[in-house]
């Protein structure tokens, strides 16, 4: 079973709530999310604007993501030590990420 990494919120009580838990929740679940869509006939991307209560948290899944391949493409050309400094950078964001939920 898939669990957000931001929220621990899972897709059966997005279903049952009626309710998104959080940003992270849009990138965890979007294949459920994609096949739902789909099957209300809608097969295109969506292209508008983020909501204002996410709007700040968008960077901090654009810079996860950014690192996220980094780090994959420095292990797949054995550059161990970059590979190393993007883990570091990952884990300092997550941290600060959890500090900042939490607080």
């Amino acid at each position: 079973m898939k669990i957000c990494k931001g929220c621990g919120c899972t897709y059966d009580k997005i279903v049952e709530t009626q309710k998104i838990g959080c940003a992270e929740c849009y990138y965890e679940f979007k294949d459920e999310f994609r096949e739902v869509l789909e099957g209300l006939g809608v097969k295109s991307k969506y292209k508008g604007t983020l909501p204002l209560h996410v709007s700040g948290y968008r960077s901090i899944l654009v810079d996860k993501m950014v690192l996220q391949q980094k780090l994959e493409a420095a292990v797949n050309n054995e550059e161990f030590e970059k590979a190393a400094l993007y883990r570091d950078y990952l884990q300092a964001l997550e941290n600060g990420r959890k500090n900042y939920t939490e607080g």
